[in-house]
């Protein structure tokens, strides 16, 4: 893969230190000013109204400024990432499959997350279903997410295709029964 390849593609999974995952986490830093732009994302109820919202196109111009050509088919996914984005508080260093398999207290026997709320996480194959999904299980996670894994996952995430080896339900499904009390 050429050098100009990597940057024509944001998020890629396996590498947190991309720029695209700095533009979004200095998008996300300037949220926390922007106390009005931050609410109308968060209380964007579908993709559609996040993609009406200013700061959504705040990171669009950003990431495309940075070089990456976003198309319009990929507003869904990009809306998506600004649209939980918006939500997490806290940008935890544990994967989001970790920190949803992990019990919240140490004593516990449950996952922050069910099994069954999980598996309906996996499952999902539509975006718009997959963001409010993800918003109840941010909530859970007391919106705390790592943000460069929360955008890598959304960015890759296509329907189910058990051949595509880097599909991003097969690590989450590793990364959350990994710590999940079975």
């Amino acid at each position: 893969m050429n050098k100009q390849h990597n940057r024509d593609c944001p998020f890629p999974q396996w590498n947190p230190d991309h720029v695209s995952f700095a533009v979004l986490k200095e998008w996300w830093e300037f949220l926390e000013g922007d106390k009005g732009g931050r609410a109308d994302i968060r209380r964007a109820g579908s993709l559609v109204e996040v993609m009406l919202v200013p700061a959504f196109h705040r990171l669009l111009r950003k990431l495309r400024a940075s070089g990456f050509g976003i198309s319009e088919s990929s507003y869904p996914k990009l809306a998506a990432i600004a649209g939980l984005a918006a939500r997490v508080k806290e940008n935890s260093g544990r994967g989001l499959a970790t920190s949803m398999g992990t019990p919240k207290n140490p004593n516990s026997e449950k996952a922050t997350v069910s099994e069954l709320r999980m598996r309906r996480i996996l499952a999902c194959d539509d975006m718009e279903e997959l963001f409010g999904l993800l918003r109840r299980g941010l909530t859970l996670l007391d919106d705390r997410a790592n943000l460069a894994d929360l955008a890598s996952i959304l960015w890759h995430w296509v329907p189910m295709d058990e051949k595509r080896p880097s599909d991003p339900r097969r690590r989450m499904a590793c990364d959350y029964y990994e710590v999940s009390p079975l």
